[in-house]
């Protein structure tokens, strides 16, 4: 079943004298209401609650500046509903999360960020409240490597169609995506070949992104990491990185690395920048499995044409 996105009050108690929660809710893993629910005005959260599932994503906000503005106080996954029709849930609250903070945001009749409990129905407010929703969620395909995604690892199991560079020269620009030993400010930068042609148009904004891989031998795809928030970046801050590389001396040992293993190409000081780097994220935020997961014949990364950036759905979810 589709997960679904909620929002939850911070405060029990009438309006004019709310008690805040949220210190407990976020120690004891849960969240409630204090409302009656058996009587009658109440009938629609009830329902709401015995709607909620395992696995749906939960926040809990704050209304301020007389109700026009919003903050997001924290953001989980509901693990429990065995008691929802008392008004509890159990949750997992993430330990780390980017919250939204500003004006209400518009929605549908049913987004109503007064009520006590209100499901997020809209795409928008569903990427705008959960960034690492499912709605906002990309597949990106890497060039096979057996190095784990550190160095390039040679020819082998690399596509053959010249109409790629690995199958021209026999290496990827993304075969260096999880060298996290590199960073600057903060950030590890990489390539990541669906990015390449709308570069421009998706710069600074930010996606989880799931990874899979396709050994070219054996024509086998797997899922192999994700990585829960990366950015886009701009050609100004690709120069400004590629800069950072030259001096540093890591584009002449990633030349070095390629020569090393018998694939070829131009000198890569000779590339564009974003040609080079046009994504970053954070070294924490990459997801690498302990062990590749190899897809079956009916997953639909099966379907994903080459290196184009698809939309994440359920159906990739492998157990």
């Amino acid at each position: 079943m589709a997960i679904a996105y909620w929002v939850g009050s911070s405060n029990h108690g009438h309006i004019g004298s709310p008690q805040n929660m949220l210190k407990e809710f976020i120690q004891q893993n849960y969240w409630a209401t204090d409302l009656n629910l058996k009587k009658r005005d109440n009938k629609h959260i009830l329902a709401s609650l015995q709607s909620i599932k395992v696995n749906d994503r939960f926040s809990v906000s704050s209304l301020r500046n007389r109700y026009q503005e919003v903050d997001v106080k924290v953001i989980g996954t509901v693990t429990n509903v065995d008691d929802a029709e008392n008004g509890r849930l159990e949750i997992k609250w993430d330990a780390e999360q980017p919250l939204y903070s500003g004006l209400i945001p518009l929605g549908t009749k049913n987004e109503n960020w007064h009520q006590v409990l209100f499901k997020v129905t809209t795409a928008e407010n569903i990427t705008l409240i959960f960034p690492d929703s499912i709605v906002n969620k990309k597949v990106a395909r890497l060039a096979w490597n057996d190095e784990g995604w550190t160095k390039p690892s040679g020819v082998k199991g690399k596509a053959s169609s010249n109409d790629t560079l690995e199958g021209k020269f026999g290496f990827g620009l993304e075969e260096w995506l999880f060298d996290v030993s590199k960073v600057v400010d903060g950030y590890h930068y990489g390539f990541l070949e669906p990015i390449r042609k709308g570069q421009a148009s998706q710069a600074n904004k930010s996606y989880p992104i799931w990874l899979y891989t396709i050994n070219g031998s054996t024509k086998k795809r797997y899922w192999i990491a994700e990585i829960k928030k990366t950015i886009v970046i701009d050609e100004a801050e690709a120069t400004f990185v590629k800069q950072k590389y030259q001096e540093l001396g890591w584009l002449k040992e990633m030349q070095k690395q390629i020569s090393s293993v018998g694939s070829k190409g131009e000198d890569l000081a000779g590339y564009a920048a974003v040609d080079l780097f046009n994504v970053k994220f954070k070294p924490e935020d990459l997801i690498i499995n302990q062990e590749v997961k190899e897809l079956s014949d009916t997953h639909p990364a099966n379907k994903v044409t080459k290196y184009s950036f698809a939309n994440f759905t359920e159906a990739f979810i492998v157990e």
